[in-house]
């Protein structure tokens, strides 16, 4: 009997889960460099030392939970391609009962697992959960465009501070000859 692979459909492309699975751990390694790349120790956060953290102030389970929630309701797909969608962009299997666990207020609360989260917000084309977790870490998300202007921001203070300096050094050698 001849295996099918599950074939799914993202951004209106289907494909299949295989291509992934050849080579998530390279993948994984790239991202991990260029977050190195792109986080010092010494960023900004909302918490200073002068204003610690309240205990418990860090548990997000409530508005993770209603934020997934909302994402799903809103979204045009529904939690089976949802869940189908994630399994291909994570490598491994999301249930529609694991989705169900997650958004639930039960008794029995259910963790959004952390690795989740960028497939989440790609599968249902909405990023506030991202967005919710940088911002209340102290951080705002950018788009591509927002970073090449603040990238032509910085270039243009680099220009405006190198003319300033020419004509400093320029003042500072009138008369001298050359």
């Amino acid at each position: 009997m001849k295996s099918q692979a599950r074939r799914v459909t993202v951004r209106g492309s289907e494909v299949g889960n295989s291509s992934y699975q050849q080579h998530p751990a390279a993948a994984s390694a790239m991202s991990l460099d260029k977050a190195r790349q792109s986080f010092t120790p010494n960023q900004p956060t909302l918490f200073s030392d002068e204003f610690p953290p309240n205990p418990g102030s860090f548990n997000d389970e409530n508005l993770v939970r209603s934020i997934i929630t909302e994402s799903i309701t809103n979204s045009a797909k529904s939690r089976d391609q949802v869940a189908d969608e994630m399994t291909w962009l994570v490598g491994s299997r999301v249930s529609v009962r694991m989705l169900n666990s997650y958004t639930s207020e039960a008794a029995e609360q259910h963790r959004w697992p952390t690795q989740y989260t960028r497939a989440f917000c790609y599968v249902v084309q909405d990023w506030t959960l991202l967005r919710c977790i940088v911002e209340r870490a102290g951080f705002h998300m950018i788009t591509r465009q927002e970073h090449e202007l603040l990238e032509l921001g910085r270039e243009y203070l680099k220009q405006k501070r190198a003319n300033d300096n020419v004509q400093l050094l320029e003042q500072r050698l009138r008369g001298v000859e050359l």
